[in-house]
């Protein structure tokens, strides 16, 4: 007999279960509280330029997970690659090359950063390493600087890590778990993939929904969910301010912590609660997107790394206060699709880190540094920008009812990944969760696609 499932959120996570569900045989639906698809990975129109809410790239592009789905779905969700695949500037200035496997590459990578020669050896041993990846479990619950340290106390190794650490979790290789790192380290760089889906990023969600309208399933915007409701320790189905729906299985993207509030602690054994009361969220991302009426940026991405000690990078978060050089990930996305802005017209996205839950007041004033380096970085940017817009932490919290404004979730941190992950299936019989919160590794939305195709083979497996 065919199992109704109810689908809480379109994120990646959300739209990826739902339509993968709904292929295999499963009775969707789909709700969403906004009137548009995608959550973090939402895209808004204006005077025709087309802008990611958030600051996206993607590691694994066609080859990852969003493409293992696509796949399934027998989508049409099409990818670039540029070569190089970024510049970098700051405390080094060099084109990225999109495949760093090759020695001589490394080798002239190595020198480019800047690599004290005595500390050349040890840079080679830990890139070797991180390429294998095969030791990421036993450094789950390790940070990512203590592995680093194993092998160089290079400045440039260190601080080129700790920006990589900020882009890839959104905290600090002081916080974030060294086996995540490793993980996503060796499939990025083994499968160089790292690209951008045309049409932006809400293309991802939107073709995992298409998917699901196409095998039959159903979604419904402006829907918030009120509650999840709990009958004999079993979710029976959701409450909307329309009425109920009722549910075999009820599959929530809103994270952990949204998720017990929807169903009420009550209903939930202590220990559960008590353990998703304790679990650190990663940092907010907070961005300035760009309409520029000329093209001002040559490259895909830009990835600044602040000339300050590694160290020292991102102790403005712990201390809540501006930051002297910030790091800054910029994409440029017409670059990688030109439909994405009028003709000789470019959108440009400069991001960057901030402390959960941060005042507007102090995400304004790291956003002001921001702009501040863009417009010494590239001389003409600030007389070319047509309108500029702001997305500060309230920006997230209004998307993803998660008041710290986090920009993943549970973080990354060391002692939070792998095995120490919240679960997919919850205490609660036929009740799960999906998204970047729980059961999978990888970078951002990847890793909410990655808890999406884990979710559909357990369910698959168990119903």
């Amino acid at each position: 007999m065919k199992k109704d499932i109810v689908v809480i959120g379109s994120g990646v996570g959300g739209s990826a279960c739902a339509g993968t569900l709904q292929k295999a045989g499963f009775s969707v639906s789909l709700y969403e509280a906004h009137p548009f698809p995608g959550g973090r990975c939402s895209t808004f129109e204006r005077d025709g330029f087309h802008c990611d809410f958030g600051v996206h790239m993607f590691s694994r592009g066609n080859s990852g997970p969003h493409g293992q789905v696509n796949r399934i779905l027998d989508g049409d969700l099409k990818w670039e690659a540029k070569d190089p695949a970024c510049r970098v500037l700051g405390a080094a200035r060099f084109d990225f090359p999109l495949n760093i496997k090759p020695f001589l590459t490394r080798a002239w990578l190595a020198r480019k950063l800047g690599l004290r020669i005595k500390n050349i050896y040890g840079a080679y041993t830990l890139f070797n390493d991180l390429f294998k990846g095969t030791n990421f479990e036993e450094n789950d619950d390790i940070t990512l600087m203590e592995y680093v340290c194993r092998y160089t106390d290079d400045n440039q190794i260190h601080l080129f890590m700790n920006c990589l650490s900020q882009l890839y979790f959104a905290l600090s290789s002081k916080e974030a778990s060294a086996g995540e790192f490793i993980w996503c380290f060796s499939r990025m760089f083994n499968e160089a993939s790292f690209g951008y889906p045309r049409g932006g990023s809400v293309s991802i969600p939107q073709s995992f929904l298409e998917g699901l309208s196409r095998f039959g399933g159903r979604t419904a915007f402006n829907t918030p969910i009120k509650k999840i409701r709990i009958e004999n320790n079993r979710a029976v189905g959701v409450e909307t301010e329309t009425g109920f729906q009722s549910a075999d299985i009820v599959i929530s993207n809103m994270g952990l912590k949204r998720t017990i509030d929807l169903v009420g602690k009550k209903n939930f054994p202590e220990p559960y609660v008590t353990r998703a009361g304790n679990y650190r969220f990663s940092n907010s991302y907070i961005t300035i997107k760009y309409a520029l009426d000329k093209n001002i940026v040559a490259y895909p991405v830009v990835f600044h790394m602040p000339n300050l000690p590694a160290e020292k990078a991102f102790d403005y978060i712990e201390k809540r206060t501006v930051p002297e050089d910030p790091y800054i990930f910029m994409p440029v996305p017409s670059n990688q699709d030109p439909q994405l802005s009028p003709d000789g017209k470019q959108i440009v996205i400069a991001g960057t880190a901030a402390p959960p839950s941060a005042s507007q007041q102090l995400c304004e004033a790291i956003l002001d540094a921001v702009h501040n380096r863009v417009c010494e970085l590239f001389p003409g940017f600030e007389n070319a920008i047509r309108w500029q817009t702001r997305s500060t932490r309230s920006d997230t919290t209004e998307i993803t009812q998660h008041p710290e404004g986090e920009a993943i979730g549970i973080g990354q941190h060391s002692g939070q990944t792998g095995r120490f992950r919240p679960s997919l299936k919850t205490p609660i019989e036929g009740l799960w969760l999906v998204g970047a919160d729980a059961g999978s590794r990888g970078i951002g939305t990847e890793m909410a696609a990655g808890s999406a195709l884990n979710l559909f083979q357990m369910i698959n497996d168990t119903y």
